[in-house]
């Protein structure tokens, strides 16, 4: 999932008066770190000297601009000079500050590293504010949990700031009919997330997808049929088709590499290849770990995979709808018409149908797509808008109730959180609704929002706030209405 790893350079300052090295801050530190590198992932950069005056700051700030680290952890080993830190400040563009505590709780002072990184810090608030160097603070030693928490956040949060801006979205056949509130700017979304799209015509899947051989298609086939606890299609040459389509998408991101898909899956598809590409989509994600957005949606894909980058899951994350509320019993049935991977099935499992809704109404039957209900567990919910200036951040529980929901792949969501703070079902919605969201939302398994919330500060992107629901009318599209 993760291509390229977080690279975090390690620096501890002191002065010789106090007890850094006595007490191995250091070697401490180090030990501590290159545990957590192999656990978590993430390279690691780290000056083991004594760094004890501004000249040695200088040296070490000199071979770690060389390691081109991403992100720079200064601990404040023991007591240091504020002259120490200013080199040491532009060695990368992101920096955190670590202070440890004192190894005896009265006495003599030992290491005054709390103070230290105080200091630091307004140094990095105040002399150099014209530099805006963005930093986050830790306190405890590298083994306890009060540091290891938020700096982990901090690893999953950069990793993903780091792949975003390398991130390649390969976008087919466009947005679909209508859709026009999920138009973007190329070049816009770049600036805001790094993120290139490469868009293609749909007709290069399809004529990748008729090319493979009978024995190819029909292997893959198997693996696809076997999965489910029951298939259900009307037409068994449609999933020789969606089975054909899947390798195509399949392999088209691999040769390109791109880390993520928006795929348009009507009308198009329905004329020119007769095939619902549901499964194709759910198929990708689960076994490849590859999210593919439905609907031409680039927004939804970049968002999927800021969720997969962020929890590390081997199954992608899925795009849904918010389709119907309950106000009686708060909760929102969270759906799409097939495309969610099989793992976020329930003990029922996944099974492979008709659509639901393309060619209803009519003589023609499309398939394939996945019909599940999801297992209980926690879920983020998010969605990069507005050219990637705006994220939504939501928390949620999926809970299996005795009414499953709508035939596709869907879950009840309730206990809403926006920005790790709870919110109610109708402050969401209303804030949702008021903000014109596209009403699509990527989702995950697990709570990443702290991974989340971290992500959009370091990037600089607004977050959706809540605006409180009334029964009567106070914003207009969120502004007051004019005179």
């Amino acid at each position: 999932m993760v291509k390229h790893k977080l690279r975090v350079g390690y620096v501890g300052t002191s002065i010789a008066s106090y007890f850094a090295s006595e007490y191995r801050q250091r070697e401490r530190a180090i030990a501590g770190l290159e545990t957590l590198a192999q656990e978590w992932n993430f390279e690691l950069v780290a000056i083991a000297d004594e760094v004890m005056s501004v000249e040695a700051a200088e040296q070490a700030a000199e071979r770690l601009k060389a390691a081109e680290v991403d992100y720079l952890l200064l601990q404040t080993a023991g007591c240091s000079i504020g002259e120490q830190i200013l080199p040491l400040a532009r060695v990368a563009p992101r920096m955190g500050l670590w202070a440890t505590p004192e190894p005896h709780p009265d006495g003599d002072i030992k290491l005054h590293s709390f103070v230290s990184m105080s200091h630091f810090a307004s140094i990095l608030t105040q002399a150099l504010k014209d530099e805006h160097i963005p930093f986050k603070w830790f306190y405890g030693h590298v083994e306890s949990e009060a540091f290891q928490r938020p700096f982990g956040i901090t690893i999953r949060a950069l990793t993903a700031v780091k792949n975003m801006q390398r991130a390649r979205i390969g976008w087919f056949g466009g947005l679909a009919p209508g859709f026009i509130n999920m138009q973007f700017e190329p070049a816009r979304l770049r600036e805001h997330l790094g993120v290139d799209i490469a868009a293609h015509e749909l007709g290069e899947l399809i004529d990748r997808a008729k090319g493979y051989a009978p024995e190819t298609a029909a292997a893959a086939a198997r693996d696809i049929y076997a999965a489910a606890r029951s298939v259900r299609v009307s037409e068994s040459a449609a999933f020789d088709r969606v089975t054909r389509l899947y390798l195509a998408m399949r392999d088209m991101a691999r040769e390109h590499g791109y880390d993520a898909l928006a795929v348009s899956c009507w009308s198009e598809f329905q004329e020119v290849y007769r095939v619902a590409p549901c499964m194709a989509y759910g198929w990708m994600g689960s076994e490849d770990g590859v999210a593919v957005a439905c609907e031409g949606d680039v927004y939804g894909a970049i968002s999927m995979y800021l969720l997969n980058l962020l929890t590390g899951a081997q199954g992608s994350s899925t795009l849904l709808d918010m389709a119907v509320i309950d106000t009686l019993n708060p909760a929102a049935l969270m759906w799409h018409c097939g495309v969610s991977p099989r793992h976020f099935a329930n003990k029922d499992g996944i099974q492979w149908v008709d659509h639901v809704t393309l060619g209803r109404k009519s003589e023609n039957v499309y398939g394939v797509a996945g019909d599940q209900v999801f297992a209980a567990n926690t879920a983020t919910i998010t969605y990069a808008s507005n050219n990637g200036a705006n994220l939504l951040v939501v928390g949620a529980e999926i809970v299996e109730r005795d009414n499953p929901g709508y035939a596709g792949t869907r879950g009840w969501f309730t206990d809403f959180t926006l920005n790790h703070e709870p919110i109610t079902l109708h402050d969401l919605v209303h804030t949702l609704t008021i903000g014109g969201h596209p009403h699509h939302y990527a989702v995950g398994l697990g709570d990443v929002t702290p991974e989340l919330i971290e992500f959009s500060t370091w990037v600089g992107i607004n977050r959706i706030h809540k605006q409180q629901y009334t029964e009567y009318l106070t914003l207009n599209n969120g502004q007051p209405l004019g005179g």
